[in-house]
């Protein structure tokens, strides 16, 4: 072992007892201490005491990958830094001031890079807010309660339940409660209607049905967002790049729509016309029974 001009550590054991060790008794237990601590490092009791977060929920962050795993010292103390200190405030700026959801902060945090700090964050929040605003108008608008889901949409839960499972809805959990966004809402109000309207389980019409849409949809909306890779579309300014998704997305709904009418349209007369056709036979030609007689 290299010597050093400091005075050696002396192992927990001996100062215990104490006693110092010497020789190569005292330089084997000096190589199977951890390296000295940064002073600035703490516990995680220490850490949630400054901070005020549960030591569970630091845990939970940590395994959720929101944190990076402590450096170990011993067995079974974790040594917490300042960086990672930094870095659960982060963390948890994001949760209480920005509502965004584990999933969002770890995609935050992963774009951003380690050592990012909350301005860098809220940049990219505000680059990112005013995509969303611009693609759906209803993005700045509160989220709405699983309660108050369930009142204005008139659905009952286990309906809720099966129109989250196809993939049409995605609750929020926040604060401990589940929300939905304003357009996941409406897309609730819509549902609601249609069982309003007579669309229900007994004539064939099951929540379950409105898979296909999420499926079709899905297959084009990832071809729409390849072409925001466009170098012609990536070089505007920002605020003219913006200002023709929202364009380009009220158009596009209105695209839709009408050539949702225009296929639906064809499709219910295909299958009028074939219907038709099966319920009128053709009439089957036989001889009449003059006419067999005379040939006989």
């Amino acid at each position: 072992m290299p010597t050093s001009s400091r005075s050696p550590v002396r192992p927990a054991n001996a100062m215990r007892e104490g006693r110092t060790p010497s020789g190569t008794a005292r330089t084997e237990a000096v190589s199977k201490l951890p390296r000295l601590s940064d002073p600035a490092e703490r516990t995680i009791s220490e850490v949630a005491e400054q901070t005020g977060v549960p030591i569970a929920t630091i845990k939970y962050y940590i395994r959720e990958k929101l944190l990076p795993r402590p450096r170990v010292a011993g067995r079974t103390v974790g040594r917490y830094d300042a960086a990672f200190v930094q870095r659960l405030e982060l963390v948890r700026e994001l949760r209480s001031r920005f509502r965004l959801s584990l999933r969002e902060i770890g995609t935050l945090l992963s774009e951003a890079g380690p050592g990012s700090t909350l301005t860098e964050i809220e940049l990219r929040l505000l680059n990112r807010e005013r995509i969303d605003g611009a693609i759906d108008p209803t993005h700045a608008q509160p989220p709405v309660p699983a309660s108050r889901l369930v009142e204005r949409s008139g659905l009952p839960p286990e309906d809720i339940a099966e129109l989250i499972k196809c993939g049409l809805l995605t609750p929020i959990k926040v604060d401990g409660a589940f929300v939905y966004a304003e357009r996941d809402a409406r897309i609730a109000d819509v549902v609601g209607a249609l069982r309003s309207s007579g669309f229900n389980q007994r004539l064939g019409f099951a929540i379950s049905d409105l898979r296909r849409y999420v499926e079709a949809l899905r297959t084009l909306v990832v071809r729409e967002v390849e072409q925001f890779d466009d170098p012609a579309l990536s070089e505007l300014p920002r605020d003219e790049m913006l200002n023709l998704i929202g364009q380009g997305v009220a158009h596009i709904d209105v695209l839709l729509s009408l050539l949702h009418k225009k296929l639906l349209l064809a499709a219910v007369h295909d299958r009028l016309d074939a219907a038709a056709q099966s319920r009128v036979a053709p009439p089957v030609v036989t001889d009449s029974p003059r006419r067999s007689k005379a040939r006989t």
